[in-house]
């Protein structure tokens, strides 16, 4: 089977597949339709674009068929409204409900990070779901230990001997985003999952924080990743804490003033 199939029928020859190609790797051929330039196949990172821009329904990419997709929506889904009071009012979450996170809902959330975007759309990241308190509590425990071995942030053990959980904060769900070490951009792709599933999880009343200290001890401290047991070559470039959040919040601190600069 052909990569890319076009229906000659179909196609309108307005050639908006062959601009589409993020690596130009169609051209038309002597009818006008468009066609694989030979050997070029090898550079097809199978992102779809070509799928999605036809809107005549003519491509079918890697035997994905236009009927087999769902429709995208024609106009903007969230308006600058509504994304500005999405980012003003997201909150680090520290302080959690006692309520487990229902699974049907991460199930959800995790079928939503798919389309996450990946470099050269290698889709190469891994979530690590826990929500089992116990082991959360051993994680956090854990990162104890390898504070007190590095002599560093000694009011976090303080707080963790006295009963406070500084580093996990009792959280009910942990989401840790692992990926290969030898892939492109494994760091990149796992923030930007992990970034897409902190504001994802707001649609459903959850809130999360980035757990900065497991983050850093899971791959430097061997108890954390023998405890994982991630696959081989694996490294952890994301963790998040989730939950519903115990208070509401109710208003928006200040930032300061955004720093950019035209060139």
């Amino acid at each position: 089977m052909k990569l890319i199939q076009i229906d000659a029928e179909k196609c309108k020859k307005d050639k908006l597949c062959i601009i589409e190609c993020p690596f130009n790797i169609l051209r038309e051929n002597s009818d006008g339709i468009p066609e694989v330039i030979p050997e070029a196949e090898a550079m097809c990172m199978k992102c779809g674009h070509c799928l999605a821009v036809c809107p005549s329904g003519a491509l079918t990419l890697d035997g994905v068929s236009p009927e087999s997709c769902d429709p995208s929506r024609k106009d903007i889904v969230v308006d600058a409204a509504a994304m500005e009071d999405l980012l003003k009012n997201r909150r680090s979450v520290r302080v959690y409900k006692k309520k487990p996170v229902e699974r049907e809902q991460v199930a959800h959330l995790m079928e939503m990070l798919r389309w996450a975007p990946t470099a050269k759309n290698l889709q190469p990241v891994h979530w690590l779901l826990i929500d089992d308190g116990e082991k959360i509590r051993e994680l956090a425990g854990m990162t104890i230990e390898w504070l007190k071995a590095g002599g560093v942030y000694p009011e976090i053990v303080e707080a963790w001997e006295g009963g406070e959980d500084m580093i996990l904060r009792s959280a009910p769900l942990i989401a840790i985003a692992h990926a290969a070490t030898d892939g492109l951009t494994p760091a990149v792709d796992c923030a930007i999952a992990a970034t897409s599933l902190d504001l994802a999880a707001t649609s459903y009343g959850i809130g999360s924080f980035w757990a900065g200290f497991f983050m850093l001890a899971s791959n430097q401290y061997a108890p954390i990743s023998e405890y994982l047991k991630l696959p081989d070559n694996h490294a952890v470039y994301s963790a998040l804490a989730l939950g519903y959040p115990k208070f509401k919040y109710h208003r928006i601190p200040q930032r300061q003033e955004s720093n950019f600069n035209w060139l």
